[in-house]
Order: structure tokens, then sequence, then C-alpha cells
């Protein structure tokens, strides 16, 4: 990667979890916004909610000017730069992230290649880490045939809906800012922070250096490597950094700040051979901490006893903001708020899942779904991929054969159904010169009825929402009823509780604005960059989300064997010996940058028997089977990680 530093002044703190890696950086944010003034500072964190801790603790050291100093992740910052007019005529897209639910079109629109959806998959995760690894800087970096010509139809299909996949945002945005002196400049901070940039991918980690003017400081800890935000986070990024820096100064933080009883349970499992002997100090100025074994025989004991720990914390006189729940699953974390509850603490879960289910291919499945792409066609009449998404909802192959066709006309996607929907009207109305164009312009095109007609149908839509604002100003809850209604042709009268909450601002939102854009941005922010709302509550978190809280008490629910490590691990007919210590390397990791989060108290929790049926759809590893009261119960053993953790603690 050919890369010139701009920053005369760089700085690489490295350290184990709990060293004070972040402290430091806040302190130094703290000092040039105090020197330079704040806006010449900005953060890049690696998720949402660790960039929110970041300015929590900003705020304690400057006040109010701490508002000033731009905080954010470099997914959030790579879309602002897409937003640029000149970044805009130069990929050919617009600064907006496909959602879950409209990547399903992409990978639809892919199949009509005739590759195999096992393949397919295979090669879109070797695009999308090439993406972001920046190997396309490389132009033979693909291969002749099958390869290249997979790539140009990803790169056409996303050009054509004008959006951005989330592997590909922070690539767009460094090869813009490479090829633009003058869009670079006009991006420039003086002063860039970065933590945990092993979380991020290498893409997000130059794309940080590329807007530092003056200085550039990096915090991070190759051991704690973790998929949390970015896909495909880059550990050896930390030694890149030091070759292209090669004056940078490094702080090695060798001291955990944490409880003594967390920092032994992190260098016991820093003792894992997966991380080939590296070591962690305790520091002398530590309290002693606790570490504690919750023990149960099943999921509803585990919920109510993690419940209950967690009460009895607070009645010790602990803050349930400094309280934190990690969870393997949206159904452990679901039901240890609804426990939280039941004992009178306020809980709030970060998803684990998208919110928004259903089968796409069923009108009557997807109708949450359908009504957010009718909001995004209010908002926009041009939204090229709610029109992708609307005329494919309902079709077994989402219409994915009509829009090849269509991709072929060299239109933008509205303007070719326009011309299709009138080739079609044409052909079916006249039989002269028009017919004749319009039987020409539709020619081809399979599917081309279902297409048109559900494209009259959101301009039908669309029209009857304008009709109604002629009326009367239309927004909010009104504006999502009433798009539920026509979605539905009038089976539903209200809009349902998934769309509201995430469309609708609340007392906790800072854009109160409930018309169409407005609510169409804040859903898309919820379902890409989900973030806790209640700061005073219980953090209810899965395992890998913790990155960026540094929680009191950390409860670990569900740390059996099934949930980490995961079920094939043991399995040697679906798991090569090979491929289970690269396996068992990952959730080492993930483990000990779990463990490290506690600041002062660790709970593991674990149950011991539950019914075969929920086994099996947990995917959890069952030892033993046996006959209890007439239902089928199963042995679950704890996280084999268990052992390793508490050591002699």
């Amino acid at each position: 990667m050919a890369h010139e530093p701009n920053a005369p002044e760089a700085v690489r703190i490295v350290g184990g979890v709990g060293t004070g890696k972040t402290e430091r950086l806040v302190e130094r944010a703290s000092r040039l916004a105090s020197t330079d003034g704040p806006r010449s500072v900005v953060a890049f964190c690696a998720t949402p909610l660790s960039a929110r801790a970041f300015a929590a603790r900003l705020r304690e050291r400057l006040g109010d000017a701490a508002d000033e100093v731009r905080i954010t992740t470099p997914r959030a910052f790579a879309l602002e730069v897409l937003g640029d007019e000149k970044a805009r005529n130069l990929t050919g897209r617009d600064p907006r992230l496909l959602t879950a639910v409209e990547e399903k079109f992409l990978v639809e629109d892919l199949k009509v290649s005739g590759i195999r959806p096992k393949r397919l998959r295979e090669m879109l995760k070797f695009f999308y880490r090439s993406w972001t690894e920046l190997s396309d800087d490389d132009p033979d970096w693909l291969l002749p045939g099958e390869e290249t010509e997979l790539h140009g139809l990803l790169k056409e299909s996303l050009g054509f809906m004008r959006a951005v996949i989330e592997p590909e945002a922070a690539n767009l945005a460094v090869n813009y800012l490479r090829s633009c002196d003058a869009a670079r400049s006009a991006h420039l901070f003086a002063h860039v922070v970065v933590d945990d940039h092993q979380c991020l991918n290498r893409a997000s980690q130059l794309l940080a250096e590329l807007v530092a003017d003056t200085s550039i400081a990096v915090a991070g800890n190759p051991d704690a490597c973790v998929q949390v935000f970015d896909s495909y986070p880059y550990a050896t990024g930390l030694d890149e950094f030091a070759d292209r820096h090669p004056n940078a100064s490094l702080v090695q933080l060798d001291a955990c700040l944490r409880s003594k009883a967390t920092a032994r349970a992190a260098a016991n499992m820093l003792a894992d051979p997966a991380f080939e002997g590296r070591a962690l100090a305790v520091s002398d100025t530590s309290g002693e901490g606790r570490i504690d074994v919750l023990a149960s025989n099943d999921p509803a004991d585990e919920f109510a006893r993690a419940a209950a720990y967690l009460a009895d914390a607070a009645r010790a006189g602990a803050s349930t903001s400094r309280m934190a729940v990690a969870v393997p699953n949206d159904v452990w974390a679901r039901n240890m708020v609804a426990a939280l509850e039941a004992r009178g603490m306020r809980a709030e879960a970060l998803p684990t899942r998208q919110p928004l289910k259903g089968d796409v291919r069923d009108l009557s499945r997807c109708a949450p779904a359908r009504m957010l792409t009718a909001l995004a066609l209010v908002a926009d009449s041009h939204d090229a991929t709610a029109w992708r998404c609307w005329c494919g909802f309902g079709d077994h192959l989402l219409n994915s054969s009509a829009f090849a066709s269509l991709r072929g006309q060299g239109l933008p996607l509205a303007d070719a159904l326009a011309r299709t929907a009138a080739g079609f009207e044409a052909e079916n109305a006249r039989n002269d010169d028009a017919g004749r164009e319009g039987r020409a312009q539709t020619a081809g095109i399979v599917g081309a009825q279902r297409v048109v007609s559900a494209y009259h149908s959101g301009l039908f839509l669309i029209s009857r929402i304008e009709q109604r604002e002629r009326r009367g100003k239309l927004e909010g809850r009104a504006l999502l009823d009433e798009i539920a209604r026509l979605v539905t042709d009038g089976a539903a009268t209200a809009a349902p509780d998934v769309v509201t909450r995430l469309c609708l601002a609340d007392d906790r939102t800072s854009d109160n604005a409930n018309d169409a854009s407005s609510m169409v941005r804040r859903a898309r922010e919820r379902l890409c960059a989900p973030i806790l709302a209640d700061e005073s509550a219980v953090a209810v978190v899965p395992y890998d989300l913790t990155v960026g809280l540094s929680p009191e008490t950390l409860v670990i629910v569900g740390f059996v064997n099934g949930f980490i490590p995961c079920r094939d691990y043991f399995d040697t007919t679906v798991t090569t010996l090979d491929k289970q210590k690269k396996m068992h390397a990952v959730d080492a990791r993930r483990v000990y940058a779990l463990v490290g989060k506690a600041e002062r108290t660790l709970a593991l929790s674990h149950f011991s028997s539950i019914d075969l049926e929920s086994a099996g759809a947990l995917k959890l590893k069952i030892d033993r089977i046996k006959l209890r009261d007439g239902v089928r119960t199963c042995s679950i053993a704890p996280s084999d990680f268990l052992s390793a953790i508490v050591g002699e603690a």
C-alpha cells in the first residue's frame, strides 16, 4: 500500500486490557482541544457505543467544549466524505448504507451470474475482505474470468442501487481522498486520535491517517482483535502504522488498572497458547475486586439468578449505569431484560440481530420492511434502492431477472422503471409506432408485468400521501399509520411497533423532527448503527460489543459450550483440527477482551440442563440426554474457558 504519512507527529499506545489506553487518548484529546481548539480534534472509535463512552469521558475533562470535538466511527466519517458532490459523481453512489434487508436484494441480483450459492458466498467474502484491506490497489488482484465478472456485476449492481455496502465504505472514502487533494484538505483535522485500533479494518485505519494534518495517536491491543462493528478487523495495523511512521513514539502500558481479580482473570486467559506467552501485570494500586461463578440448573434459573446478583449489587450501592450483562444471543438478551425489569431494575438491550424479520418473498410476511421502503419512497421518489426493493417484494427471485435487464438500459434505476412502465402501457394500448416502440422497450424483460405493477403501486402510494399532505401536515405516527394502511390495503390500521420504534423520535433523541426524511434517516441509523439510548439502565450487550464500556460489575451469562465455543468446534466431522485451532484462537481473543472489561466485579454464569428441542434450536453442545419427568433433557457443560479464567482466583 503506497502511502506517504501526512501528520509529522505520530504516537502509538499499546497495552493489554484495562491498562489505560483509552484514558491516555482522552487526556491527549483534552490537552489538544484546550490548546488548539476543540474543532481541531477528531476521535475515531470502534463502535457508536464506544464513541459515546469516549465523549462522556472527554466531557468530564472539558465540560461543554467537548461537544465541539468530533467523536465518531470511521464508517460514519467515510459516509460523510462520500456525501461530497464530487464523490457522488466519481463513485456513482449516494452515501447510503444498505440495511440487512436491502442486502438480500443485492445478493439475489448477483445470482443471475449462475454461480452456485455456496461459491457465491465464498467469493463475496473474498471481495469484501479485499476491499477492507485495500487489495484493489493492485490492478491484478482479481483472476480473469469468474472472479472479474462477478466483481464487475457486484459493482454494477451497487451502482444501479446507488448504495454502499458496509465493507466498501472506508475503501471508497480512502480512494476518493487519495485521488483528490482538495477533498482531502477539506476533511483534514489538525489532530486525530484512534481508539481500539485493532478492531478497525485496514481501510478505516488508513482513513484516519489520511485526515490527520499535524498529529495522530492510535491506541490498541492486537490480542483483543475482535470483530465488533467493522468487518474484518486488522490486528497487524498497529505494526503497519509503525512502519509508515518510523519516527512514531511508542507508549507501552503493561499494568492492568482494573481490580486485582479482573487483572488475574485476564492474565489467566493470556496464558492460553493462542497468545504465545504474553503477560499482563497487576497494578499495585488496584483494589481486590472479586470473581463469582453462578451455576444454575436451567436457563430460567440462570436469568433469575443473574438478575438477583445485580439486584444485590444495586442494594449494596452499585449504580445500574455501571452494570453490564454480556449475552450470547438475542434470546438471552430478551430474557435478561425481562428478569431485571421483574426486579424493578431498568435494563436495555443492544440489538444482536436486525429487528426487521420476515420473508421478503412473501408479501404477507414482510409488511414492516415494505412499510419502511414505502416511507423511503415518500421521502425521495427517486430513491434507487427503495425502488429496487419495492418492485422485488413478493417474488420468489425478487424479480432479479427483470432488474438485470433494466441495468442494461444504461439509465438510472428510477428512470429505467419509468421507461419500462411507459413502454409496457404503450404495448398494451396501441398497435402503431408507439406500441411497437413500447414492445421493443419491454422485449426480453422477464417479469416486466410484475415489476411495472409494483412500480405503479408505489407511484399510487406516493400520490395518496401527497394528497393527504395537501389537506394538512402529515408526519410522525399519523404518516406511518397511513403508509401501513396503504401497504396492507387496509388490513392494518396502524404501523407495527417495530416500525414506530425505528422511525419515531423520543425524549432521548436529539433530533425531534418526524417528517418522512427525518424518520427514514433515523431508521437507517438505528438499523445500521444501533446504540443504547438509556445511559442509566443496565446495559445488556452481545459478548463482542462490550468494547468501549467499563462496567464496574460485569455478568457474563450463557457461558456454556455451544455458545462459546460454538457447537461445530467440538464436532470433528465438521471441523478439522487446523480449523479447530483457528476457532479456538478467535474465541480466546473474544473471551480475553470480554473479561478485561470488568472494572471491579466479574461474574460468570452458566446452566447445566435444558430440554432437547431448545438445545437443538440454540445449537448447544450436548453432553448427555436423559429423560426427566417425561421430558428429554440435555446436560450442558460450562464453557471450556471457564476454568482458564478462574484459575486460582
